[in-house]
């Protein structure tokens, strides 16, 4: 189901719209420049260095592979990217191993693969491990060959992918791991072409879970569940309490005391949503403690609280699924008891009969000083008024799942958690009909969904879950922004919003302090990349400030201000399986992380495979000096040109259009906030939802791989500030 405007799903006809060759100056420069701007709101505390096995003295014993190349493999963790182990031609599997000579806790590998992104990448390959001996004899007994010796990471593995068959493939690829290791090998299976090549392998380590040693037991839990589950590393399996209770304890002592000064939780079986009055529905969590206290014991007999459920300034509870709790000062424990009353059920509100589900504790000592690298989770955002959700088929549930199966689906390629985790997907029919869809046991361990005007969404949720999530913001339904909400007279399926508003009043702007401090890592796309860019920009209150705000960030396509819906001659529209369009040719800077693997070993700053369907844009000129995105800086952009172009503002250059008649203007295709905090990447394209078949004229045959390129490389960023943020 396709978007328009900022993404209306009606098809509408493109009327007199040239492709502009980009060789023509564009009002705005794109820059690399790194500098970070004045007023950034919050510089999160950032680590200047983490532990790397393989890059760090006295960590390696050996470095070796399996055929006769195995002379160049220390060339794959020698810190210099422009060598590169490569694997000898014509062989039927790759193998490339380091080992240590003490036993290591792998949380987060790393690896930058490829001649270029079309050779070299291997797409169907695994990690695996050698994991120390059980009796504690370390690393020295744990050097034998043979594959009997190796365990499979399933977290970091791709075979069977869609996506393996693209001409080109991410060359810079991130897995988050937990596992203690005598040594590492990566197995290649297949390539996109030639023999695999690796420039550089991290191994970084993560602070070790202590309550792995830990004997846990409880006061009675659900059969087939035990309490070892809790604390076993995995989030499939869990403990649930029994059934016929209201209290539950679950209970985990150390074989010693150690000087603890973190827990992290994970509760409940999975986010689930409530309706709320009139339309919209609350986030909620389905099978979860209602309340709870955590405990902690020097002794083993006596418990004193150290934490219990969060809640708002206004004492409503906070929703955490994921929360870190930090001791300020460190205890010397030798037990932890976590006591919980009253438990949700499957629609996510307390019920009687309902039972609490643990899906992990885990705790760290005081003197690691290694950061907690739990793997990063998507918060899928509809960035659509749920008053006009409520009015669609399926309503709300299946609006809400229609945008969360995009990330599901797309992003599978990249966190191998999102291939079990894919509730979302299912619960759509291929013409988006609703179906039922089973929750299995990874369900909500990489993907969530929740509604923009959600009153719960704000600073608060997001900055206090651990780690805080990727929060991406959708496109767009049939709605047009506006100082009041609410359906048109004469069309009623299409509405107009106001997002600006607080989510109260039915907008979503309690979320701009969230975007403006930078508290997690947002992702916009179309309609959401317009929405972060306008609560980036909102201060102060009041519905002329909304408006004075939307005019000094959007506008249309033509320049013209946004005044009712917009007509078809203003829509831009490129979409994969409709009748040939002319695409837009987006410029973007081929040395920017972002588009580095899109520029390729041709170096090419063009291309014309990224999705396009809007009629509104962010105006150029509000990323200029004294601009209200002014913190943002443009990495791609293009040119829309048209008989009703019009400048914008003053500072809003607009030039002739080349290729037939009327003007051309500047769209700013892509941005990226410049601090030094959490980073938010916005996008007008939907490289979220869908790939061309075949390249554009004039483009190479691996530009169809264009939008998947893009999306690895936004995670990418996006693991670079998990690593340096990671408490």
């Amino acid at each position: 189901m396709p978007v328009a405007r900022n993404g209306h799903r009606r098809p509408m006809a493109l009327l007199g719209v040239a492709i502009l060759s980009l060789a023509v100056a564009l009002p705005i420069a794109l820059s690399a420049s790194r500098q970070a701007a004045a007023g950034a709101m919050i510089t999160a505390h950032e680590r200047t260095s983490v532990l790397d096995a393989l890059h760090s003295a006295g960590s390696l014993l050996v470095v070796r592979a399996t055929d006769p190349s195995s002379d160049g493999a220390r060339l794959a963790v020698d810190g210099d990217q422009a060598t590169a182990w490569t694997g000898r031609p014509g062989e039927t599997q790759w193998q490339w191993m380091a080992a240590f000579p003490a036993p290591v806790h792998l949380s987060l590998l790393r690896a930058w693969f490829g001649i270029s992104p079309t050779s070299g990448v291997p797409t169907e390959f695994r990690w695996e491990t050698r994991p120390p001996p059980p009796d504690g004899s370390g690393c020295a007994t744990a050097t034998r060959d043979g594959d009997d010796v190796w365990v499979s990471l399933e977290t970091a593995e791709q075979t069977g992918l869609r996506t393996a068959e693209l001409p080109a493939q991410p060359t810079r690829r991130s897995w988050f791991v937990d596992a203690d290791a005598c040594a590492l090998r990566l197995v290649v299976d297949r390539t996109n072409a030639g023999p695999p090549v690796v420039h550089e392998v991290q191994a970084i380590e993560g602070a070790r879970d202590v309550l792995r040693d830990a004997t846990a037991r409880d006061d009675g839990a659900y059969p087939g569940f035990t309490a070892s589950d809790a604390i076993d590393g995995t989030y499939a399996r869990r403990w649930a309490g029994a059934t016929g209770k209201s209290r539950w304890s679950l209970r985990l002592d150390l074989p010693e005391p150690r000087a603890i000064d973190r827990v992290r939780l994970v509760l409940g079986f999975d986010a689930t949503s409530v309706p709320r009055p009139n339309h919209g529905r609350s986030y909620a969590i389905a099978w979860a403690p209602v309340r709870y206290v955590l405990e902690g014991s020097e002794d083993g007999r006596t418990f004193a609280p150290i934490a219990s459920e969060p809640a708002r300034a206004d004492g409503s509870p906070l929703p955490l699924r994921r929360r870190l709790v930090t001791i300020p000062e460190p205890r010397k424990l030798r037990a932890l008891r976590l006591v919980m009353s009253g438990a949700t059920g499957a629609s996510g509100r307390p019920e009687a009969g309902a039972v609490p589900v643990v899906r992990e504790i885990a705790a760290y000592a005081a003197g690691d000083k290694r950061p907690i690298l739990a793997s990063p989770w998507l918060l899928s955002i509809n960035a659509n008024p749920s008053a006009a959700s409520h009015l669609t088929p399926g309503a709300e549930v299946t609006n809400d799942a229609y945008w969360a199966k995009f990330l599901q689906r797309r992003m599978a390629a990249l966190v191998p958690a999102l291939r079990r985790d894919d509730r979302f997907a299912r619960a759509l029919g291929p013409n988006g009909e609703p179906l039922e869809a089973p929750a299995n046991d990874e369900a909500g361990q990489a993907l969530e969904s929740i509604e923009a005007d959600d009153p719960l969404l704000d600073a608060q949720l997001l900055s206090q879950s651990s780690p805080p999530p990727i929060a991406v913001l959708s496109g767009s339904d049939d709605w047009d922004y506006a100082i009041e909400t609410g359906p048109d007279r004469t069309r009623p399926k299409q509405w107009f919003w106001n997002p600006l508003r607080d989510a109260r009043a039915g907008g979503i702007g309690q979320l701009a302090p969230a975007v403006r401090q930078r508290v997690a890592p947002f992702l916009g796309f179309c309609g959401g990349a317009q929405i972060l860019a306008l609560l980036e920009a909102r201060h102060g209150e009041g519905v002329d400030n909304d408006r004075r705000t939307i005019d000094l960030v959007l506008r249309r396509t033509s320049g013209r201000p946004i005044r009712g819906f917009a007509p078809p001659l203003d829509l831009e529209r490129a979409w994969p399986g409709e009748p040939q369009r002319p695409r837009a040719k987006v410029q973007f800077l081929p040395n920017d992380p972002l588009f580095v693997d899109m520029a390729g070993a041709t170096g090419r700053s063009t291309t014309q495979s990224l999705p396009e369907s809007h009629s509104d844009v962010v105006r150029p000129d509000a990323f200029l000096p004294g601009g209200p995105l002014q913190r943002f800086e443009v990495v791609a952009k293009s040119a829309f040109c048209g008989p009703d172009v019009v400048a914008a503002s003053a500072r809003d250059g607009v030039f002739p259009n080349p290729s037939g008649s009327g003007w051309c203007d500047t769209v700013p295709e892509a941005f990226r906030s410049r601090d030094r905090a959490w980073p938010i990447v916005a996008a007008q394209f939907h490289a979220e939802q869908r790939d061309f078949a075949v390249p554009a004229a004039g483009d190479p045959v691996e530009s169809v791989a264009d939008p998947l390129l893009f999306l690895a490389a936004v995670y990418e960023s996006m693991v670079d500030a998990y690593v340096k943020l990671a408490p």
